[in-house]
């Protein structure tokens, strides 16, 4: 096996631990700029082409990545299901909250055609070494979304649903997570090598509350993912011991939690992680030396470098070099 990403989802531990970067596809380079000036989001998302380039971009310019993600968005599955998901410049709306929704409506996977689609072309014109990733929404961050019906400061409505309509929420999140194992199953039958499953509202929910509804959820989609290496993502500074239990290979560690503190209690997890996004922006010194203790804190362990969330449209991609290079060093 000569990619360093997969070598250590497998477990093994490298002198230069492998890296790529949530959101490494994004607004912060110029190239993923120009394209947006002549398409939409949502013309991105819909053309396996355009995906497939912004995809590659990040590669194209930082040889030292060692992960490509697909570029997608994690509320396709909402799509799936009918809830007619729009992404205009303000954030997503939702045109039908899922409670217009039948329980029972079956999942419309011709929605995820296109970012199969361009799964595909990515693999084609991937460096050999390079790792192809897909990646879904969590089960909780999509009911949130789909409660809500758009981005909330304080996600009032979706926790009180768990609450008040406490059968019927576990029945959406079963739903939901039987949607995100397809949708990641799907990614890894058009190509992807490891997949990674977003709960990027889980810090929302007090730890109580994620144990009773979240994680079953998580446990759900990530039980039925066996064909290619999981990854799961917690954005949350609690970080509960059941994650252990839970069927992956790897826990991407926000970076709220030191990394140490991760290493101690999840032994038996690949941990990816987990640079402060917001450190890049002091530039290129302050970000190499939290880079390099984060390295340094992992050695002898099996580790993936990666941010504790993804990069911000205000970094330069100088000091996303200056990162790679002192990982790499």
């Amino acid at each position: 096996m000569t990619q360093p990403l997969l070598r250590v989802l497998q477990g093994e531990t490298l002198d230069k631990p492998p890296v790529w970067f949530m959101r490494q596809a994004g607004r912060f380079l110029p190239e993923y700029r120009a394209v947006r000036a002549k398409a939409t989001f949502e013309q991105l998302l819909n053309d396996s082409d355009l995906a497939a380039e912004v995809t590659l971009q990040p590669i194209r310019r930082f040889p030292q990545i060692d992960g490509a993600i697909i570029f997608s968005d994690i509320l396709v599955i909402l799509d799936a299901l009918g809830c007619e998901v729009t992404i205009p410049e303000g954030g997503p709306r939702i045109g039908r909250t899922l409670d217009q929704i039948a329980l029972d409506r079956p999942l419309d996977e011709t929605v995820f055609e296109p970012v199969c689609t361009a799964i595909g072309k990515v693999k084609k014109e991937l460096p050999a070494k390079v790792t192809m990733l897909g990646f879904a929404g969590a089960p909780w961050t999509l009911l949130a979304y789909g409660i809500e019906g758009k981005g909330s400061k304080s996600w009032a409505g979706a926790k009180a649903f768990l609450h008040q309509e406490p059968v019927l929420a576990r029945k959406w999140l079963d739903k939901l997570a039987d949607a995100a194992a397809r949708l990641l199953n799907l990614h890894i039958g058009a190509g992807a090598q490891g997949v990674q499953l977003f709960d990027t509202w889980a810090g929302e929910l007090d730890a109580e509350d994620y144990a009773t509804f979240a994680l079953p959820a998580v446990e759900r989609t990530l039980s039925q993912v066996t064909a290619a290496p999981t990854l799961f993502f917690a954005r949350t500074g609690y970080l509960p011991d059941s994650l252990n239990q839970l069927p992956c290979q790897g826990l991407a560690v926000p970076w709220q939690v030191p990394i140490a503190e991760a290493r101690r209690r999840f032994p038996g997890k690949v941990l990816q992680g987990n640079l402060d996004p917001i450190a890049l922006l002091a530039g290129p010194e302050v970000a190499r030396k939290k880079a390099r203790t984060i390295v340094d804190v992992m050695k002898g362990h099996p580790h993936i470098f990666n941010l504790g969330h993804g990069l911000v449209p205000e970094t330069d991609p100088a000091v996303v070099a200056a990162v790679l290079d002192e990982v790499k060093a």
